[in-house]
């Protein structure tokens, strides 16, 4: 094996486990519940802002989303599958729009994971009443949809870094 070969493979695993370890502490992040007063405890989607953004830079191939939502799903206690599905199909819908939202301002992108969230949360609330056989409370939906929403701009500056960190070595690797 060569030196360069070897190198090549150093800055692959490495790029890999920057993304991995970003994926992770994002699937905690999105476990921890906030409590808030009055309202009770209310979980931002930090994966679905992820999945989101990187959807319109570099999508990821689907069944790595899908496998992020299972250990989402399993983490958080959620059914088997349920953000899972929620989170391919936000991808599919986002890269949908890919070459739009390529263009715009990031208030337009802003305003599309809003969009977004709320589709997501509604998905979800579906998907759970769905899986309970009954019509459960969509407040915490709503709610959690509305707080990714406004900490989604906090979330992009790792976001970029990350995505920064990756486009630079992808142009200097041979």
């Amino acid at each position: 094996m060569t030196a360069e070969w070897h190198e090549t493979f150093l800055r692959m695993v490495g790029r890999w486990g920057l993304v991995l370890a970003v994926m992770l502490a994002l699937v905690l992040l999105s476990v921890i519940p906030f409590r808030i007063v009055h309202l009770g405890e209310i979980r931002p989607v930090f994966m679905l802002m992820a999945v989101y953004y990187w959807s319109i830079l570099r999508p990821a191939p689907p069944l790595a989303v899908f496998a992020i939502g299972l250990v989402l799903d399993l983490l958080s206690d959620y059914p088997l599958g349920m953000n899972a599905l929620v989170l391919v199909a936000v991808q599919a819908l986002t890269g949908s729009q890919r070459k739009f939202l390529l263009g715009q301002s990031f208030l337009v992108i802003w305003a599309g994971f809003a969009l977004v969230a709320f589709g997501a949360g509604i998905l979800q609330w579906g998907l759970f009443s769905l899986f309970n056989m009954t019509l459960v409370s969509a407040k915490s939906m709503l709610i959690s949809a509305a707080l990714s929403a406004f900490l989604f701009p906090l979330s992009v500056l790792p976001l970029a870094a990350v995505y920064k960190a990756l486009a630079d070595d992808l142009t200097t690797m041979p």
